[in-house]
């Protein structure tokens, strides 16, 4: 999904390493803004989330129906996807009928993470399962901090695999289990202690290691910083502690600031994702104005009425260029814009805001529907031999140009598809 720099000593690094694995390493500073005051009443956190039920989608509305349908066969894909290392096949090149080339581990905590949120949403056990295999294999490759054995991270550094991105998806896919054990929860913690020990005075969360900040991606504050945050504030579920929230209020200026000296869409989804968490464990107004914020002009880079021409384009999302809007062919990035949309969705909801309310339920559905015109299904893949079909089939495509299939599409797309079934559901 992200645009990501592949340096020739990183994989060698990996080779000799035994995983492969490309990263990129993001960020950029942003302009100072008047301190929020931080000093605010603790909150208390939620009860841990009951467990799901297994889901029965035949009395759903059409819609709701086919979204249900469609993340149930990504999930299928994603489980069948997973080796007996307890690794994901990294994708496939339907063209060459042949897997595709560069692993990469962020996509690898990134699987696991929808997986178990798919997962738990179903009531599905043995996908359950692979979730947390998957988890406790990607667990291998950490290591605990010499200078601090409660802090634990990746083994290789950022300029290999980022740690910020690395942590916090390794969180976010432990407390989606819905039982994780004291093991995971224990090793949950230290890389939560990680993502906090990354935090810098002006509350910015940094995205490389000590003394290599030089080497940061200027893209990278549109990824990392947002999932650390996010997975936070999900920890909370299972280990609830203050400084979680102290943390995350004394990021909301610095990020703020930069959004408003950016503007990069980009930066939307996880950010959207955080606060509207932060929202609902603290109903601080600010967060929410943050998201509204954030969200209010996502439609205008939306394509939200059918072109004669692109049929197909309409729910997709035009790139960004130079800091604006161009029109071409929408691609599977979409899922991430769907992922914040559901969020802002919900935190509409939350406020009684029936305009916005309307407007993103829209604009989510919308792009939904995209999505699940990249979707191998029975239907468009007759044209491959039967022994390959289900290599395919519930897999997310990259474009109507691309068939390539990766383990981040399907992601993003499953958490897209899940949370809105989610909040569908719950109200």
């Amino acid at each position: 999904m992200r645009s990501r720099k592949t340096l020739l000593v990183c994989s060698l690094l990996l080779a000799s390493a035994g995983f492969a694995a490309l990263s990129l390493t993001r960020g950029q500073e942003g302009s100072p803004v008047p301190q929020i005051k931080s000093v605010l009443p603790q909150v208390e956190s939620p009860a841990p989330e009951p467990r799901r039920p297994a889901r029965d989608p035949t009395g759903l509305p059409p819609l709701q129906q086919q979204m249900y349908l469609c993340a149930q066969r990504g999930g299928d894909w994603l489980r069948r996807a997973n080796r007996p290392d307890g690794r994901f096949l990294s994708g496939y090149v339907p063209a060459l009928k042949t897997p595709l080339e560069g692993d990469h581990y962020l996509r690898q905590a990134g699987a696991a993470f929808a997986l178990a949120r798919l997962a738990t949403f179903l009531g599905d056990e043995r996908s359950i399962a692979v979730a947390r295999q998957a988890l406790l294999t990607l667990l291998l490759d950490t290591v605990l901090d010499p200078d601090d054995a409660n802090i634990r991270h990746t083994s290789l550094p950022s300029l290999v695999v980022n740690r910020l991105g690395a942590a916090a998806l390794l969180v976010m896919g432990i407390n989606e289990l819905p039982d994780p054990g004291e093991d995971l929860l224990q090793q949950s913690e230290q890389l939560c202690a990680f993502l906090r020990k990354q935090q810098a005075a002006d509350g910015s969360l940094t995205c490389a290691d000590a003394g290599m900040q030089s080497d940061v991606d200027p893209e990278a504050i549109n990824f990392y910083p947002g999932e650390a945050l996010y997975a936070l504030l999900r920890s909370q579920r299972y280990r609830p502690a203050p400084w979680k929230i102290e943390a995350v209020r004394k990021a909301a200026p610095f990020y703020l600031a930069w959004w408003r000296g950016h503007q990069n869409p980009a930066f939307v989804p996880w950010q959207t994702a955080a606060w509207v968490d932060a929202y609902m464990l603290t109903k601080e107004q600010r967060f929410a104005d943050f998201v509204y914020e954030m969200n209010d002009g996502l439609g205008s880079v939306q394509y939200q009425q059918i072109d004669p021409r692109h049929p197909l384009w309409i729910g997709g999302f035009m790139e960004w260029t130079d800091n604006k809007a161009v029109s071409a062919a929408p691609n599977v990035q979409s899922a991430c814009y769907a992922e914040g949309l559901a969020e802002a969705w919900r935190l509409s909801r939350e406020t009684g805001d029936s305009a916005r309310q309307q407007r993103y339920r829209e604009g989510l559905e919308r792009s939904l529907q995209f999505l699940t015109t990249l979707q191998y299904t029975e239907g468009n893949t007759q044209h491959f031999a039967d022994w390959y079909r289900p290599a395919l089939l519930g897999a997310f495509h990259a474009s109507h140009q691309d068939g390539n299939v990766r383990l981040d599409y399907a992601q993003h797309a499953l958490c897209a598809l899940v949370q809105y079934m989610r909040y569908a559901l719950d109200g």
